[in-house]
């Protein structure tokens, strides 16, 4: 994976030596000892991965449909990757993340006539969502199923001691903890994403792997991606860019995007501070807000997200006879067609005043989904003590919940 920005950029520089500080003090800052466990992603999963490939394998071979209930941090690490890669194992329904009552009796409607486990995951078992949906789902499976089966159709994952785990010892299912010292949107290499990635039919092996290889290059050289990205986004912000767009040419990345804006975004956004995170897929996109980037305001910044090889071959066939004018394609790859349209906008955007820079991975698989997720954590982590917040904590999104229990009669 690499990383590289076009253009100089003012500040930089000065930004690299900090970043590498921030990096390395992480663990003797006493604010941040209870919720570094995704720093060493062995650890983050020690003890459990034997016991998520054989629970992923024994649903495998007993259902045809996995519902994954959670929100936000739950399940969008594990999305990105599935969404993007597809399920080789079986079809994966996502819920718990929504309040409208039409995509719930959507996602019931879409479960009949399928043999159905679920994999619930809630924290402290206080979000209205993902607890809300559980009990739905709960009795929708308790009328199909009986308590020895559902015994062995349900995962929870949440905090040891919670309500949520009296339940799976009650109900004798199995519970895979929630690691206590991992935030929800850093939980990219805990059971909280193996476990439908796994369901999934995809390969955790070289998924963890990447994140693996991601941390070494990040504590063997102050000269890595995460520091140079971090640095990167912080200079453009001091230059009065406050709002970066990650946009790719490759619709696979669309749920990696809402991942990633919702790490920085929930990160970063506190004490009146912060870079907006935005995401775009083109080349659609460009035909609704190319427009704006090209020749609107001067505040945003773009980080491109590359493929070197996408993985398909699909040439343009010659039609002399059909006078359509696309004739100057005859014989080119759609992989062609579409690298020159990244680098044509890139180019376009960069000429018009537009900071950009841009991430490439080898292929769009379980690997570089793992080095992307540890890379974007990292730098998160680092770029928000530059921003001077803390990038763990998240007290603004609790404001509204408190709002929202009162008027529910909480």
């Amino acid at each position: 994976m690499q990383f590289e920005h076009f253009g100089p950029v003012d500040g930089m520089q000065a930004l690299m030596a900090p970043a590498a500080e921030c990096w390395r003090s992480l663990s003797d800052n006493p604010q941040y000892q209870d919720v570094l466990g995704w720093l060493d992603c062995r650890k983050a999963t020690e003890g459990y991965v034997q016991a998520v490939l054989d629970k992923a394998a024994q649903w495998r071979a007993m259902a045809d449909t996995l519902v994954v209930v959670g929100v936000g941090g739950s399940n969008q690490a594990a999305r990105g990757v599935i969404d993007a890669l597809g399920s080789r194992g079986m079809n994966i329904v996502w819920a718990g993340n929504t309040l409208s009552a039409y995509e719930l009796n959507k996602t019931l409607k879409a479960l009949e006539g399928h043999s159905v486990v679920m994999h619930v995951i809630a924290k402290n078992f206080e979000t209205l969502e993902p607890g809300s949906h559980y009990r739905v789902l709960r009795h929708w499976m308790e009328q199909r199923y009986t308590k020895e089966e559902m015994a062995d159709r349900v995962v929870l994952t949440g905090t040891e001691g919670s309500r949520l785990h009296e339940m799976a010892i009650e109900r004798g299912h199995l519970f895979l903890p929630f690691p206590k010292p991992v935030g929800g949107r850093y939980t990219a290499f805990t059971v909280v994403g193996l476990l439908p990635i796994a369901a999934a039919g995809l390969d955790v092996g070289a998924y963890l792997q990447g994140g693996l290889d991601a941390q070494k290059e990040i504590n063997s050289s102050p000269d890595n991606a995460a520091f140079r990205y971090a640095a990167w986004r912080n200079a453009q912000l001091q230059r009065g860019f406050d709002v970066e767009m990650l946009v790719s040419f490759e619709p696979r990345f669309e749920r990696l995007g809402r991942w990633w804006r919702q790490l920085f975004g929930e990160s970063e956004g506190k004490d009146g501070k912060g870079i907006y995170p935005a995401c775009a897929i083109y080349s659609e996109d460009l035909h609704s807000i190319g427009q704006y980037v090209q020749a609107g305001k001067r505040f945003l910044a773009e980080t491109f997200l590359s493929v070197k090889d996408d993985g398909a071959d699909v040439p343009v066939p010659e039609d002399k006879e059909s006078r359509d004018g696309f004739d100057y394609l005859d014989g080119s790859d759609f992989t062609f067609i579409n690298k020159a349209a990244e680098a044509a906008t890139l180019q376009a955007h960069e000429a018009g005043g537009v900071p950009c820079a841009r991430f490439s991975v080898d292929r769009c698989d379980e690997y570089a989904f793992g080095q992307l997720y540890y890379t974007f954590m990292a730098a998160c982590a680092v770029s928000g003590q530059l921003l001077g917040v803390n990038p763990f904590d998240q007290e603004g999104v609790e404001a509204y919940k408190r709002s929202m229990f009162a008027i529910l009669g909480k």
